[in-house]
C-alpha cells in the first residue's frame, strides 16, 4: 500500500491521516458482510491470510461489522497498545491490548461474535457499525444519515493516535446500507483511512499476453486494488494455468505494499497456456482476468569457431561450429557442415556445445562458403551460420622412374610418378619430359593413370655425339587443384670407344703407333680413319700400314681394323723377322665383341711359321728365342664389352715388343 496510503505521524496524538507520522503503521477501513454476500467488496485480506493478526469472530462466522486494519511497514517490530472505535457516545474497546506487529505484519480488528445486531452492542462482541445512530440508538432501517463520524483511537508504542472516519466506510454512509434499498450488500473494501468509501475491488492479471521460451520462466503479476485503485497488502492470491501444455501448475503470493503479487513458472513444451488468479474471504472468490503465455522454441545461436577454415583440396579438414541458446550450450544436437554446397560432414554437439566433423574439399583452390546448419528440435528453433573456408592448392611430389641410359638413334622412354603428399596418385595429369639442354633438348608429355604415372617417348634420341651423359627433367606444371612438382635425373649414354694403329715397337727400336687413329669416344655415328702410311723404314721396316675405326648407332657398334702389307726386323743380334701382309678386327655391340686375324705368311730367321690363315686366338709359336703371339684377343678393362685385337705380337726376350695390326672396340651403358 506505499504510496496509497499516507504515513502518520506519531508526534500528532490527534492525528487524522491513515498513518502515524514517523512510523510506518497505516490505517485502513472497510465493512465486512458476508449475510448478503458480495466477494468484491468484502474486505480482502481476512482472518487466516499470511501475516494477518486477526482479532475477530473466527470459525463458521457470519458477518455484519465494520472492520479496521493496522499494517507494519515499518522494518522493526512496531506494538499496537490497544485500538477503541467510538460512534457518538458508542465506543467499543474489546479487542486484546499489546499487539505486537512484525515487519509486513497487519492487525485486523472487528466483530468477536457471529451475527447481527442493531445499536451499541459492543459488550455482545458484536460491532454492526451500520446500525448504530447518533448517542449509541439503533439505526437499523434508517436511510437518512445519521452524521455520525466513526473514531478510531489507538495506541502505537506508547503514542496516542487519532485516526477520523470522513468517508463514513465503518458506518456505511451513515446510512443502514442493507436497508437502502433492502436486502444491499454492505461490505466495504479495504480504504485508507479519511477516504471516501471504495467499495469494491479488482483483481486483474498481467500482461494480457507474453511469449516465452521454453526452459526459461514465464511471469505473471497480480494487481489487487479497492474501487477507488488503492492497492491492497498482504491479499493471498493463488494462480493456476487452466489450460496449455503446462496446465494444473499453481502458485501463491501475497500482495506487496502496491498490492502486486508476483507468479513465476517454468514450461516444458510449445503450446499456449492460459494463467487466472483469484483470492477468497469469507464472503467467496474474487477472480482476476485471464492472460496467456505462448511458450516457444528457443532461438538458437550457431557459431562457426575453434576448426579448420583452409584446406588443401582433397586433405582433410576438421570443420567446427558451437551451438547455444539462452539457456546456454545445447549438447546432443546434429549440425550440419556443407562447403560450397557440395561436400558435407555431419557432428553431433557435446556438453559445451561443440560439434565437429571431418570434410575434404574437391573444389580448386579459391574462397568458398562453409555452412553449418542445426535444423532445430522440440526445445531449440533452427539455426545457420557461415564463414569463409579457402582451399589452397595440394602439395604434390613427383618422382623421375624412366631409364638411366639412352642412346642416340634409338628411341627413349621417360616416365614418371605424380602423387599427393608423396603417397596418393594423381591422375589426369600432365607430366612434360625433357631430354638434354639447351639447343640439343628434345621433350615429350605424357598424361598421369590410375597409379599416377605417366610415360612417353622421344622417338629418336639425338643428343651431341660427344656427350656420355645428358640431364633428364620431368615437370608438372600445377593447375587450380595441384601445385607444380618437378624432377630430375642423370641419363647415361651408350658411347661408343675404339683404337686401331699399324705398328708399334718397344725396346730396343721405339716406335709410336703408327698409323694411329686416337682413342675414340663418341655417343654418334663416325669414321676416325689416318691416312695410312706407304712406307716405314729403318731398323724395322713395313709399307702399306692402315688403321680405322667406325661407330654406328641404332644398333650401337664399334668397328676397328687394322692392316699391314708387309713388315721386315732386322735388328741386331737378333733373327731377321719378316711378316707378310696380316689384318686384325674387332666388333663390339651390347651383345658382346667379337675379332679376328688374318695372316698371310711369317718367316723367323729364314725358317717359314707355319700358321692358319686365321689363326685361333692367342695361337703362340716360340722360335729361335722369338715369341709369336697370333690373333692376340684381350678383353678392354672397364667397358661393358669390349675386345683388343692384335694381329702379331712378336716378343724377344725383353729386348723387343712390336704389335702389328692393332684394333681395340668397346662399348658403355648398355
Amino acid at each position: 500500500m506505499a504510496g496509497l496510503l499516507a504515513t502518520l505521524s506519531m508526534a500528532l496524538p490527534t492525528a487524522t491521516a491513515n498513518a502515524a507520522p514517523g512510523s510506518s503503521i497505516e490505517v485502513s477501513v472497510g465493512y465486512a458482510d458476508n449475510l448478503r454476500a458480495n466477494p468484491d467488496h468484502f474486505p480482502t485480506p481476512w482472518d487466516g491470510a499470511p501475516g494477518v493478526v486477526f482479532a475477530g469472530c473466527h470459525a463458521n462466522c457470519t458477518f455484519d461489522a465494520g472492520a479496521v486494519r493496522f499494517v507494519n511497514n515499518a522494518p522493526v517490530a512496531v506494538t499496537v497498545d490497544s485500538v477503541k472505535v467510538k460512534l457518538s457516545t458508542c465506543t467499543f474497546d474489546m479487542w486484546p491490548h499489546g499487539t505486537v506487529l512484525q515487519p509486513g505484519q497487519q492487525l485486523i480488528i472487528t466483530q468477536t461474535a457471529s451475527g447481527a445486531a442493531d445499536g451499541c452492542t459492543g459488550d455482545q462482541g458484536f460491532f454492526d457499525t451500520s446500525d448504530i445512530g447518533p448517542n449509541g440508538a439503533g439505526w437499523s432501517g434508517h436511510c437518512d444519515n445519521s452524521g455520525v463520524i466513526p473514531e478510531i483511537d489507538a495506541s502505537i508504542d506508547g503514542v496516542p493516535n487519532v485516526f477520523t472516519d470522513s468517508g463514513q466506510v465503518l458506518n456505511t454512509g451513515g446510512i443502514d446500507l442493507a436497508s437502502c434499498p433492502s436486502g444491499s450488500n454492505e461490505s466495504e473494501q479495504w480504504t485508507d483511512i479519511g477516504s471516501v468509501p471504495c467499495p469494491g475491488s479488482t483483481l486483474t492479471l498481467a500482461p494480457p499476453t507474453q511469449t516465452a521460451d521454453i526452459g526459461s520462466q514465464a511471469t505473471v503479476k497480480a494487481t489487487f486494488a479497492n474501487s477507488c485503485g488503492q492497492g491492497i497488502q498482504g491479499a493471498p492470491i493463488t494462480f493456476a494455468v487452466g489450460s496449455g501444455p503446462n496446465a494444473g501448475t499453481t502458485g501463491t503470493a501475497t500482495t506487496d505494499s502496491d498490492g502486486v503479487a508476483s507468479f513465476s513458472y517454468g514450461g516444458s513444451s510449445t503450446g499456449t497456456d492460459t494463467v487466472g488468479a483469484s483470492t477468497s474471504n469469507p464472503a467467496g472468490t474474487i477472480s482476476s482476468n485471464t492472460v496467456t503465455v505462448v511458450w516457444q522454441q528457443r532461438q538458437a545461436q550457431l557459431t562457426i569457431t575453434g576448426g579448420a577454415t583452409t584446406s588443401d583440396f582433397n586433405d582433410p579438414a576438421t570443420v567446427a561450429a558451437v551451438l547455444t541458446d539462452s539457456r546456454g550450450p545445447v549438447a546432443g544436437a546434429p549440425v550440419v557442415f556443407t562447403l560450397n554446397g557440395a561436400e558435407t560432414c555431419t557432428g553431433t554437439t557435446n556438453a559445451s556445445g561443440v560439434a565437429s566433423c571431418s570434410l575434404t574439399p574437391g573444389e580448386p583452390a579459391g574462397t568458398y562458403p562453409l555452412v553449418a546448419s542445426f535444423a532445430g528440435n522440440a526445445t531449440d528453433l533452427g539455426s545457420s551460420a557461415t564463414a569463409d573456408f579457402v582451399v589452397t592448392r595440394e602439395e604434390t611430389t613427383l618422382t623421375y622412374t624412366g631409364s638411366t641410359k639412352a642412346a642416340n638413334g634409338q628411341p627413349y622412354t621417360a616416365s614418371g610418378v605424380l602423387r599427393e603428399d608423396g603417397v596418393t596418385p594423381i591422375a589426369g595429369r600432365t607430366v612434360t619430359f625433357t631430354l638434354g639442354s639447351g639447343g640439343s633438348a628434345q621433350s615429350c608429355a605424357g598424361t598421369t593413370d590410375a597409379t599416377g604415372q605417366a610415360s612417353c617417348t622421344i622417338a629418336t634420341v639425338n643428343q651431341p655425339a660427344g656427350a656420355t651423359s645428358q640431364p633428364v627433367t620431368a615437370v608438372f606444371a600445377g593447375d587450380a587443384f595441384y601445385q607444380p612438382a618437378s624432377a630430375s635425373g642423370t641419363v647415361n649414354f651408350l658411347y661408343l670407344t675404339g683404337r686401331a694403329f699399324g705398328l708399334e715397337s718397344s725396346g730396343l727400336v721405339g716406335i709410336s703407333p703408327t698409323p694411329d687413329t686416337g682413342q675414340v669416344a663418341t655417343s654418334g655415328a663416325g669414321t676416325v680413319a689416318p691416312p695410312c702410311v706407304a712406307t716405314l723404314s729403318g731398323l724395322i721396316s713395313a709399307h702399306t700400314l692402315c688403321a680405322k675405326v667406325v661407330t654406328t648407332v641404332d644398333p650401337g657398334t664399334s668397328t676397328a681394323t687394322a692392316s699391314v702389307q708387309d713388315a721386315t726386323i732386322g735388328v741386331l743380334g737378333l733373327p731377321v723377322i719378316r711378316v707378310g701382309l696380316v689384318q686384325s678386327s674387332s666388333a663390339t655391340s651390347c651383345s658382346g665383341s667379337t675379332g679376328d686375324t688374318s695372316v698371310a705368311s711369317i718367316t723367323v730367321g729364314g725358317i717359314p711359321v707355319n700358321v692358319n690363315v686365321h689363326p685361333g686366338p692367342n695361337t703362340t709359336v716360340n722360335i729361335l728365342g722369338i715369341t709369336l703371339v697370333l690373333n692376340e684377343q684381350k678383353p678392354v678393362p672397364g667397358a661393358d664389352h669390349g675386345l683388343t685385337v692384335n694381329a702379331v705380337h712378336i716378343k724377344a726376350a725383353g729386348l723387343l715388343d712390336v704389335v702389328i695390326a692393332s684394333a681395340t672396340s668397346d662399348i658403355h651403358n648398355c
